[in-house]
């Protein structure tokens, strides 16, 4: 039985009929979802590719909130009034030097932390904007690997970051602006791709809610349960 854009009330009947049948296994084509997909998506098959993009929502949610801390972190680092370069500069002793030179490193390593968790939910997340964003920030990494690498940061294959504390510990004032200052190209970019990111991924975030509603509000959802309650009365 192919189903081809019934409305309710024969939609119904065709249930009837195939719980009366004793079609009921899940993988049926008169199953009760066989017949709920195939009906959907003969009636509104763009309301169906909305509802399946709507599912990706969480990846995007996670996407946004790493770059966002990315960009916070970046933002800590160099402000030119109260950000931690500044201080380390302005110290006006060793002891208060060493104390911003130590909350530099701490910021750098929570940076590798959110940055991994971007490149994760982007890469689930799919998508050709997406993957243009992982290509422009593996570019990036390799055209500063020297610098990074010099605070014991290297790239993985699949895009994330790994961070070499001891190096990282040992480097001074100097190779951590070096890589992350806002003068540095790698400082700089990745606080405008951040941007980017963060700004397109919350956009994407906001049609993603707005197709859950839209798909939600259709029916689509009360139509599914009001008959699965029929199927589970005759079954």
């Amino acid at each position: 039985m192919k189903v081809t854009g019934m409305n309710s009330a024969q939609l119904v009947g065709k249930l009837y009929d195939s719980t009366n049948a004793g079609n009921q296994k899940v993988d049926d084509e008169n199953s009760l979802a066989s017949l709920l997909t195939s009906n959907m998506t003969a009636n509104n098959p763009a309301m169906a590719k909305l509802a399946a993009k709507a599912q990706q929502q969480d990846f995007y949610k996670k996407a946004l909130s790493a770059a966002d801390s990315s960009q916070d972190l970046l933002q800590r680092l160099q402000d030119q009034k109260a950000g931690l370069f500044e201080k380390i500069k302005d110290a006006s002793d060793e002891v208060s030097e060493e104390k911003y030179i130590s909350e530099a490193k701490a910021a750098i390593m929570d940076y590798v932390s959110a940055y991994n968790r971007l490149i994760t939910n982007l890469s689930e997340a799919g998508g050709k904007t997406n993957k243009n964003f992982l290509s422009d920030l593996n570019q990036l990494y390799g055209e500063n690997q020297d610098e990074l690498g010099a605070l014991g940061i290297t790239k993985l294959e699949d895009g994330t970051l790994d961070l070499d504390t001891f190096t990282l510990e040992l480097a001074n004032a100097e190779d951590l602006e070096a890589a992350f200052g806002a003068a540095s190209d790698y400082g700089a970019k990745s606080s405008d791709f951040m941007q980017k990111i963060s700004e397109k991924t919350a956009s994407t975030v906001d049609s993603m809610m707005i197709y859950s509603a839209a798909y939600s509000n259709s029916g689509s959802y009360s139509q599914y349960d009001y008959l699965k309650g029929i199927y589970d009365l005759k079954a």
